[in-house]
């Protein structure tokens, strides 16, 4: 870590202009040192007022250049950090957003929160004075040489010292990688409980959990908490220990050099500057040696946000047909997740003809939406394949393939930003189609009691909208756009009656374009409108059976639309 840290430095396009500064202010360290032995060596030996004017003046001049130089090399390496932050979200996002699904989840939680933490994690290690540190760690080789120069048992003691220090970093940093990965691991299960606390709150209040949750919670926490304080403790120890041996050299020097100074081995002057020159090199040394702890979090962020670059990419650069029929087809597919014995599914066939619709069907846990993940792209068959258009779909480009469908997940979900930004994606729709949309599914009242209106702002955690307004508002975005095929994964649950009646207005208008509809539900007045029902009930392989689409009675408010809506005897709750 450290090494790629250093090669991306000097190897930049400042990396000269980081060396010389560098050498420069590192020369230029050696000002005190050569200040106090020419001080105590010659003007306290002659006393002449020029002597001292002179010498504090050099001094002076070359502690004001050094400062200087400090500071341009922090603001070179703050712009360089600028640049790897933007690198390392850039990279983080890229990984997230384009590695496919099926790979996406695969990895681990705790290692996909600690990738997301990594640029954070990683600019905590590339601050200014930590890669300060770094730069002017080869110097104190410079520091303890000129130190041995003036007398060479002071910097045998000087060295010992000084490398002692560096090994204590590292073996502190090897003892505090076992707690480190425990604390990472008890972390990630106290932040997963931590986000249960904060979305099911009416869940918390409105059954009697408090004791089971409370017994958890205080396990849970108790071993996260420990981890980190036991990792604290080291890290306490660490410059504990190294503040004393920072004492010892300085104890030893002084001892060492009284004793040569007694015998006429060294003069005075030379024994306050060696002190100074080993102290120095002492500093550089420690500093170097605190980084194990933020060197340990960065190598750790950065292996997992490796783990999710390195996961399969999606297709970008495939086919990308000039037009969409709408036609699907599977071919032999089977499906199943790793390490999981028995296949979902298997020997699944069908064909799906352009403006169709088809209804996957069957009991909680058959696979219904499994199929629909499998038919968007998002899951790869074990065997067989899907095919739109005659095309298989690992063939396609994936950004070509979201702008030609619509999704509606069963679970609602939204990012960060207005109405409208979530609404409209990456697409091209003015306010007036969305604003018919609104109406076409029931939501113009919600829409108007807010002063904002499409510029509402929701968050991802969004809790003051009713889970049904949600959904109907996830049903707009899917089929906001031109979509040739529309993915609706349950699009009723959690709807009351009128919301029903919205999402059949809205199917049929679906149909009415020509639109090619995939609805995963066991709702009768969706079934009825089926071309083709896969019943995922029947194992191993799925039934697959043609309907014949019923009319809507002529009493229905929809009539001749070729959805019927749902009765009275059909309606769910909210």
């Amino acid at each position: 870590m450290i090494r790629q840290l250093i090669s991306d430095l000097l190897g930049g396009r400042r990396g000269a202009e980081l060396i010389g500064a560098t050498v420069t202010i590192n020369v230029l360290a050696l000002g005190s040192s050569m200040y106090s032995i020419q001080l105590l060596n010659r003007y306290v030996t002659v006393g002449l007022a020029p002597t001292l004017v002179t010498l504090t003046l050099g001094v002076l001049f070359a502690i004001v250049l050094e400062v200087s130089l400090r500071k341009e090399r922090q603001k070179v390496l703050s712009d360089l950090n600028r640049e790897n932050d933007a690198q390392v979200s850039s990279r983080l996002f890229t990984a997230f957003a384009t590695s496919r699904y099926e790979a996406m989840s695969a990895l681990p939680l705790s290692q996909r929160r600690e990738a997301l933490g990594a640029p954070s994690t990683l600019q905590q290690l590339a601050s200014t004075s930590n890669l300060g540190s770094l730069l002017d760690l080869p110097f104190a080789l410079f520091f303890l040489f000129c130190g041995t120069l003036l007398y060479w048992p002071m910097g045998i003691i000087g060295v010992t010292v000084c490398a002692l220090t560096l090994w204590m970093g590292v073996r502190g940093e090897r003892v505090q990688r076992a707690a480190a990965e425990e604390h990472a691991k008890a972390n990630s299960r106290a932040t997963q409980l931590g986000q249960f606390l904060l979305t099911a709150g009416e869940t918390v209040r409105g059954l009697p959990m408090m004791g089971p949750l409370r017994r958890r919670w205080t396990a849970i926490q108790s071993e996260s908490l420990g981890s980190r304080r036991e990792g604290m403790l080291l890290q306490a120890n660490l410059q504990q220990s190294i503040a004393t041996v920072g004492q010892v050299l300085t104890v030893m020097i002084y001892c060492v050099g009284a004793i040569a100074a007694v015998k006429g081995d060294l003069t005075t002057g030379s024994l306050i500057g060696a002190n100074i020159l080993f102290s120095r090199a002492f500093a550089v040394c420690s500093r170097a040696a605190y980084l194990a702890d933020p060197i340990l979090r960065a190598t750790r962020a950065n292996e997992a946000l490796k783990a999710v670059e390195v996961s399969e990419l999606e297709p970008l650069s495939g086919a990308s047909p000039s037009e969409m029929a709408g036609h699907l087809e599977l071919f032999d597919v089977a499906f199943s997740y790793p390490k999981q014995p028995v296949p979902i599914f298997e020997s699944l066939n069908l064909k799906l003809e352009p403006g169709k619709v088809m209804v996957i069907t069957g009991p909680n846990g058959a696979g219904k939406s499994t199929l629909v993940k499998l038919m968007m792209g998002l899951l790869t068959p074990i065997r067989g394949m899907v095919r739109s258009d005659r095309i298989e779909l690992r063939q396609l480009s994936s950004e070509w393939w979201r702008n030609h469908v619509g999704y509606a997940p069963q679970e609602p979900v939204f990012f960060d930003g207005s109405l409208r930004e979530n609404l409209l994606l990456d697409r091209a729709v003015d306010d007036s189609t969305i604003i018919e949309w609104v109406r076409d599914l029931g939501l113009d009242h919600f829409l108007a009691a807010d002063p904002a209106g499409l510029d509402k702002q929701i968050s991802s955690h969004e809790t003051g909208m009713a889970v049904g307004l949600r959904r109907r508002f996830v049903l707009i975005r899917a089929v906001i756009g031109d979509a040739k095929v529309v993915f609706l994964d349950d699009p009723t649950e959690g709807l009351d009656q009128a919301g029903q009646m919205a999402v059949a207005k809205l199917l049929n208008r679906m149909l009415k374009e020509g639109r090619t509809l995939v609805v995963a539900s066991n709702e009768p007045f969706i079934l009825r409108a089926a071309d083709l029902v896969v019943d995922m009930g029947k194992k191993p392989t799925p039934e697959v059976k043609v309907a014949q689409r019923a009319p809507a009675p002529e009493t229905a408010p929809m009539a001749g639309t070729g959805l019927a809506t749902p009765s009275q005897n059909e309606e769910r709750s909210a």
